[in-house]
């Protein structure tokens, strides 16, 4: 289910419907598929930040769909105020989402495992989601 749905929790208490609550170990073949992770971090890596970026044509429904995946089966909470929803895993992590980010506008998803007791291999780190890159059409 998507984000914002009350229908995301019938009959289980979990985001997207889960029998149970999830872990990140779990959620990570969820994403790894379409989304891959190198180094504990998905999408491009910023060099010495905790960042990365992820492309695609339509970065507010790739957003989305990382988040749903990253946190299925969490108990998800609305951020009063904004459009931005957390995902709190049963080991801990916190997956955060938000439609614009604070820092540049774009989608973001934060990914905090400061409190996880089984992080799967992943890092504390946030991801933009942009728009492609265009490629320059002179060449």
């Amino acid at each position: 289910m998507g984000l914002g749905s009350c229908s995301s929790y019938t009959g289980t208490g979990f985001k997207g419907g889960a029998t149970h609550h999830h872990t990140i170990t779990e959620n990570i073949p969820l994403v790894s598929s379409k989304y891959p992770m190198y180094n504990g971090y998905f999408g491009e890596k910023v060099p010495h930040k905790s960042l990365s970026h992820i492309y695609s044509d339509d970065p507010i429904a790739t957003a989305r769909d990382f988040y749903d995946k990253i946190g299925f089966g969490g108990k998800e909470k609305s951020i009063d105020g904004k459009n931005a929803f957390t995902s709190t895993l049963k080991d801990g992590t916190v997956i955060t989402w938000r439609e614009t980010s604070n820092s540049d506008g774009t989608p973001a998803v934060n990914i905090n495992i400061k409190k996880s007791t089984d992080n799967g291999g992943v890092k504390n780190h946030k991801i933009h989601f942009e728009k492609n890159k265009e490629e320059d059409k002179n060449d």
